[in-house]
């Protein structure tokens, strides 16, 4: 009995302290269980933070290329306009400007500084000298004193020193051929026989067309003086060839008159025009600069606000009207 109470005692001692023994070891076990679940998710939330970087890495770049191309289209499109806006104002509204130009020379020999005052008087470059008219071809204008590229843009200009109308000697006038009214776009179709009428301070004196010419450049230009009383009229000739000068010739019907002594002015050198006017290159970059400034804080505010509709509003009236000052300028670059 006491060897068998004794093993019995052993055996239930051995069974609790193996019970404690297991136990401990799955509380030990806990911890490193969770422990390893918890690096799983965080690697799992590395992996998810490296791909979303990966995959705004690479769609970053096609986000900036696909700007790139917009501006570059935008500016392309800018671009085209400008030059579209500049062909539409050189062969329309300076048209219009050289119409109401025609109006206001009218008006001034309708006034007291009408032709029969310039009499014995120098007048003005740019000023109203006298009128033409070219029965054949339609064509009346009033003619100005000058044919430099500002003079022409407002009608046919006399060169400055030449004899007047209805005297003896070479009277020389020049228009343009295109732009600005274009006054004598037609002048090739003058025929021999063909009658241009000028009225001058001398009164009114009608000149037959006896030819018809092209000259080159580097030739002598059509204005030798001589004592015939001949008039010579001067415009590009057509097509591309700019720097040619049509030339058309006519004789004065009749006797010419006595010229009356003219006040002491300055013969500047023979100027058609063909050069354009230099001193309006400052300004016709300023002008441009002007429109590119308007431009840019049009895209800034329209990137800020998104109220595209409104900025436009704001914007487009000035640049309307520094598109036609810069305009401007740039055409009287141009050869008349």
């Amino acid at each position: 009995m006491p060897e068998s109470a004794t093993s019995s005692k052993l055996a239930l001692l051995a069974t609790l302290e193996d019970e404690p023994g297991d136990s401990g070891t799955a509380s030990a076990d806990a911890p490193e269980d969770l422990a390893s679940q918890g690096d799983k998710d965080q690697g799992d939330k590395d992996r998810g933070d490296k791909d979303r970087a990966d995959h705004d890495r690479v769609a970053r770049p096609k986000k900036r290329s696909g700007s790139l191309a917009l501006n570059l289209a935008v500016l392309t499109a800018g671009l085209g306009l400008l030059v579209v806006g500049f062909v539409a104002y050189l062969f329309g509204f300076t048209s219009v400007e050289q119409f109401h130009s025609q109006h206001a020379l009218q008006e001034q020999l309708n006034g007291p500084a009408g032709l029969a005052a310039l009499l014995g008087k120098t007048p003005p470059e740019g000023q109203a000298v006298a009128i033409v008219q070219i029965p054949s071809l339609g064509l009346r204008q009033v003619v100005v004193e000058g044919t430099n590229s500002e003079d022409l843009e407002n009608g046919p200009g006399l060169l400055i020193g030449c004899a007047p109308p209805g005297t003896a000697g070479t009277v020389v006038m020049a228009g343009r051929r295109s732009t600005f009214g274009a006054p004598f776009a037609h002048l090739s179709a003058l025929s021999k026989g063909d009658q241009i009428i000028l009225t001058g301070a001398l009164g009114k004196f009608t000149y037959v067309v006896t030819r018809s010419e092209i000259v080159r450049p580097g030739s002598p230009l059509p204005a030798s003086p001589t004592t015939a009383a001949r008039l010579t009229v001067v415009t590009s000739t057509p097509g591309v060839e700019a720097t040619s000068l049509l030339v058309v010739t006519a004789d004065l019907v009749g006797k010419p008159v006595a010229s009356v002594p003219l006040t002491a002015a300055a013969v500047p050198p023979v100027n058609f025009g063909l050069a354009g006017d230099g001193a309006a290159m400052t300004p016709a970059i300023l002008w441009g600069e002007g429109v590119l400034a308007v431009l840019l804080g049009a895209w800034y505010l329209i990137r800020r606000t998104r109220r595209t509709w409104l900025v436009y509003g704001l914007t487009v009236p000035d640049v309307v009207a520094l598109a036609l000052l810069c305009f401007a300028n740039v055409a009287a670059l141009l050869p008349a």
